[in-house]
């Protein structure tokens, strides 16, 4: 368990050493494709690099749901003291809190365009992944960014959560787990309809 005699939790569980940030990543990855000229070669580093970028669209749906549900798992623990937040005690500002969950969720259409455009292949948009990118953006506008967020009672739950049972708790707590081991962060959406009441 993640918790210090059960009077403190960790902000992040261990998802970090799996994410990136996705628009950095995506400038990089890009600027790497339009550096060539010739069509024919910018098609052939799109289809290299796009596995990687469904990889990375994918992981950062996950960080975000995992956020969620770390949210909810910590918050069910009592009035726990919570260590490492990177954010406490910085200046809140709308804009920059929401500017990453912006970029991710308007990327789609960027990405739906791009596999159209270099790869003639049709790229669907997941609906769940949309309305786990849109909860992330109320959880942090609800939060203020976290920056007077220091124990477990001050989070914010999105209103369409529910606090699921005992039982729902602990495999949300046995899948938080099983990813931080293996990475796969989009795994989570097996739980996602243990706390979302759609």
């Amino acid at each position: 368990m993640t918790t210090t005699q059960m009077q403190s939790v960790k902000f992040d569980p261990g998802y970090a050493q799996h994410t990136t940030i996705l628009s950095i990543s995506l400038e990089y990855l890009y600027s790497s494709i339009n550096s060539f000229k010739n069509f024919g070669q910018k098609k052939m580093k799109f289809k290299m690099s796009y596995p990687q970028i469904l990889r990375m669209v994918d992981n950062n749906v996950g960080f975000c749901l995992g956020s969620l549900l770390w949210a909810v798992y910590i918050k069910s623990l009592g009035d726990l003291k919570i260590e490492g937040n990177p954010c406490f005690g910085d200046t809140y500002d709308k804009n920059e809190t929401c500017s990453e969950v912006d970029f991710s969720i308007e990327y789609y259409e960027q990405l739906k365009k791009d596999a159209k455009y270099y790869l003639g292949q049709n790229y669907d948009i997941n609906p769940l992944h949309i309305t786990i990118l849109n909860l992330y953006r109320e959880f942090l506008i609800e939060n203020m960014n976290f920056v007077n967020t220091k124990t477990t009672d001050d989070i914010k739950l999105p209103q369409n959560f529910k606090t699921p049972s005992k039982e729902g708790l602990s495999k949300i707590h046995s899948k938080i787990e099983e990813v931080i081991q293996s990475g796969n962060l989009l795994d989570l959406v097996e739980v996602f309809n243990l706390v979302y009441k759609g």
